[in-house]
């Protein structure tokens, strides 16, 4: 369940957030998908603003590391992110897994294989960054 201001969104209740709106509204689409994805699908959570700006520091973080000629060799990261959908489809760890990897491309980043992460992602996680 997505709650809004601690109750859960309803259209009865008339709190909710619609996709379209935030599309409207300049909202990068991958962030809205990361924002859904940092939050593990069985378990109750908060629609916020501040989940929104995190998603999207994450986000930019990881094009940040994407962008660059060399990064860390991905290889066991993308073994790692396919062990955590085919775990309950546990899409925060992987999420997290990128996030790691990306600080690590941002200071030792030794192989031409950003593309290979950009495909990964997108394959795996419909990120398309």
């Amino acid at each position: 369940m997505i709650g809004l201001d601690g109750e859960k969104m309803s259209k009865s209740k008339g709190n909710l957030v619609f996709v379209s709106k935030l599309l409207s509204d300049g909202v990068d689409p991958m962030v809205i998908r990361w924002a859904l994805l940092s939050g593990h699908y069985q378990d109750d959570r908060q629609w916020s603003g501040q989940l929104l700006l995190k998603a999207e520091n994450e986000v930019n973080q990881i094009r940040v590391a994407l962008a660059q000629s060399e990064v860390t060799d991905p290889t066991q990261m993308i073994n790692d992110i396919v062990s955590d959908i085919s775990n309950n489809l546990d899409t925060p760890n992987a999420l997290k897994r990128l996030l790691n990897w990306s600080l690590k491309s941002n200071s030792d980043g030794n192989v031409n294989q950003s593309g290979a992460v950009s495909r990964a992602i997108d394959a795996l996680l419909g990120l398309a960054l």
